[in-house]
């Protein structure tokens, strides 16, 4: 089967070496997947630095071309930051009435892939209300693992049990168009600078000339 996010990397780096075709001696993929084949370029340093602007250069425009969408997320993340709300408000109250403690640490250390998760899009008093009575009934205590995103509150609670199950209820949260875009560029622009540092290290282990100092930064 496969992987949905390796396929968005792919078609990504695809799109990427189509805006820049021509550009560079070499394209996006090759530098990422066969680094060392051009180690000796005099010019690689100052290569790979123009081609960090250019990736950045792509996702901006990206993330212009999402602006809808990002309007969006807003709308959806409102949302989902009220039901989270209603929420929390419904856990405490079932919590003070059965005596559970609802602790929010720094970090709770379990293995995520064995919890039994509860995703919910809305409050619906009658439901949501009854489901929360249960697990907190059947809770040791309630560990509240909430964050905020974006000032959005992201509603999520664990319910462990003293059988060693851990039960979960999430609010279900939008994903940022323009967030994923900004994490993706990130993750581009520091792969860049560990191919220059590869080359880098294997050119001093080999006793080779270093390539020429890269321009300075754009500002």
């Amino acid at each position: 089967m496969a992987d949905p996010v390796e396929d968005q990397i792919n078609f990504i780096i695809d799109e990427i070496d189509a805006s820049m075709a021509g550009k560079y001696p070499f394209k996006l993929r090759d530098i990422l997947e066969h680094p060392l084949d051009y180690k000796e370029r005099p010019t690689i340093i100052t290569e790979l630095e123009r081609m960090k602007d250019d990736v950045s250069d792509y996702f901006n425009k990206r993330k212009d071309e999402v602006a809808d969408q990002a309007k969006l997320y807003m709308e959806e993340a409102a949302k989902a930051s009220k039901v989270a709300e209603r929420v929390e408000e419904a856990i405490e109250a079932s919590a003070k009435s059965e005596k559970k403690a609802v602790v929010k640490p720094l970090t709770f250390a379990r293995n995520e892939d064995q919890d039994e998760i509860l995703f919910i899009d809305r409050y619906d008093d009658a439901t949501i209300a009854k489901a929360i009575d249960a697990l907190v009934e059947h809770s040791l205590f309630v560990v509240d693992q909430s964050l905020e995103i974006d000032n959005f509150k992201v509603g999520r609670w664990v319910f462990p049990e003293s059988g060693g199950k851990n039960r979960a209820l999430f609010v279900s949260f939008p994903i940022n168009p323009a967030g994923a875009l900004e994490i993706a560029k990130d993750q581009m622009v520091l792969a860049l600078d560990a191919v220059k540092s590869e080359v880098m290290t294997q050119l001093s282990i080999e006793g080779k000339p270093l390539p020429i100092a890269p321009r300075p930064a754009r500002k």
